[in-house]
């Protein structure tokens, strides 16, 4: 299928454009960034797209209407009120920074003559900037400057068939996906006239480092069994043919088939569906890219630290996510069970507990997360590596993507819109709830990734 008419620009009309403040009235206040919110992901967006289907002979306003949108986005910025505010990197070396000025969330309306199969394979979704918002409302080269850049973007766009797409793309300096979810169903909330069922809490402070540790009196950093004492440079590499996206169904009757197989082999007496289908693509995704046995391999797993850290509130907003590596050698990897793969996994994420989170922060505040001047290195904990020998996990299953009901209904279909993807997520994976009817718990798998290994993977994983 050809979508070559998401670029004709005659069938794009904005219908209208505008920047939706907070109703609350609040003076302008800079909110200092935690270590774990810059500078790793500077320059990064998590965008999301919802496509709301209208009854035959409806309005598209049925299902979702504009103007009770961008009413309950005002009330609902009083309480996430960063996401009204601007990133500024007043010097080109200087860390970013969040200013809380309610200059606005950008809202752009528009209608796409077509209709949605025109635009995309929602079976094999490619990424789509025009329908994120980002192709107008953020530059197309990291800028910060004295006016700063938006940290939320909203897009809606009308289709012929008379579905409505509703597109959100945050700054991921600002929010990871459960902050920047929890925004959106207090949104929808608000919407349906509901009040918010969890508040946020904007103190970053209760993530910076302690006042007195062993790591920050210069020792060494106790990370998932790993001492670390210098940071370690993951190499990002632009892999042979360029960057991709593959977009898989995986159904539960395989989930449960892997958990089994990999329960057979098991070090331990439980695994998760999460242990065992990262195994599952980590090995998967290694045979393709055809390493050596001697060659090392890490997987990577993004894990919230909300409910490991005592003192953080569950509707903390923000950046609380960590990362467990797991590296072990490529014959390793592949000459065991998948059971010995899922196990590695799972001791790895049990093992983040409140102390190692802490020590990491700790390390953090000392060496930093920094990107190389050409961007090509990323320094971080954990072993020297390459992202062409990284495999990372991000499992958005539980996100409450089709619970967003903005008054007219739930979403037909939610999907991850990646944009522009960044070489630090080339072998990450994203899983989501799929919306097929009684799907038992379908999983959507969108793989990121060199073509050249992405063309080699099985239709069925």
């Amino acid at each position: 299928m050809n979508f070559s008419t998401s670029l004709d620009f005659s069938k794009w009309t904005t219908v209208s454009t505008r920047l939706v403040k907070s109703e609350a009235k609040r003076e302008p206040e800079w909110m200092e960034l935690s270590i774990l919110d810059s500078p790793m992901w500077d320059g990064i967006h998590t965008s999301f797209f919802l496509l709301y289907k209208s009854e035959p002979g409806a309005d598209a306003d049925d299902v979702l209407p504009i103007d009770r949108l961008i009413g309950s986005l005002g009330k609902a910025l009083e309480h996430f009120y960063p996401f009204a505010g601007r990133l500024i990197k007043p010097e080109k070396d200087k860390a970013v920074r969040l200013f809380c000025n309610n200059e606005g969330t950008p809202f752009t309306h528009k209608h796409f003559d077509g209709v949605v199969s025109d635009l995309m394979d929602v079976e094999q979704f490619e990424s789509n900037e025009l329908l994120s918002g980002l192709y107008d409302d953020y530059p197309a080269a990291e800028v910060f400057d004295a006016s700063g850049v938006p940290t939320l973007i909203i897009q809606v766009t009308d289709f012929k068939c008379g579905t409505r797409c509703l597109s959100t793309s945050w700054s991921h300096n600002v929010a990871d996906g459960f902050s920047g979810t929890h925004f959106l169903a207090s949104w929808a909330q608000i919407a349906r006239g509901e009040p918010i069922s969890l508040l946020p809490v904007h103190n970053r402070t209760l993530l910076g480092p302690r006042k007195s540790s062993r790591v920050l009196d210069g020792g060494p950093c106790r990370f998932l069994n790993n001492i670390i004492e210098e940071p370690a440079v993951l190499q990002l590499a632009e892999p042979e043919g360029g960057i991709g996206v593959r977009s898989f169904k995986l159904s539960r009757r395989r989930m449960n088939e892997l958990n089994a197989e990999a329960l057979r082999h098991s070090q331990v007496g439980t695994l998760s569906t999460a242990n065992c289908v990262s195994a599952h693509l980590w090995r998967l995704i290694t045979v393709k890219r055809g390493h050596a046995p001697h060659e090392m391999t890490r997987f990577l797993t993004l894990v919230n630290c909300r409910p490991r850290l005592k003192d953080c509130p569950a509707g903390y907003f923000g950046n609380c996510i960590a990362i467990t590596a797991s590296p072990v050698t490529v014959g390793e990897l592949l000459s065991n069970s998948l059971g010995h793969a899922a196990t590695i996994i799972h001791k790895a994420i049990k093992e983040l507990n409140e102390d190692v989170i802490r020590d990491y922060i700790d390390w953090l505040s000392v060496n930093k997360f920094q990107r190389s001047s050409v961007g090509d290195e990323l320094f971080m904990p954990g072993d020297p590596s390459s992202n062409l020998h990284t495999v990372q996990a991000s499992w958005q299953n539980w996100f409450p993507l089709y619970e967003l009901d903005f008054g007219g209904g739930r979403p037909s279909l939610a999907l991850r819109n990646g944009c522009s993807v960044d070489k630090s997520l080339i072998g990450t994976f994203f899983a989501l709830p799929t919306s097929i009817p009684n799907s038992q718990g379908d999983l959507s798998i969108s793989v990121y990734g060199g073509k050249n290994v992405l063309g080699r993977l099985d239709d069925e994983l």
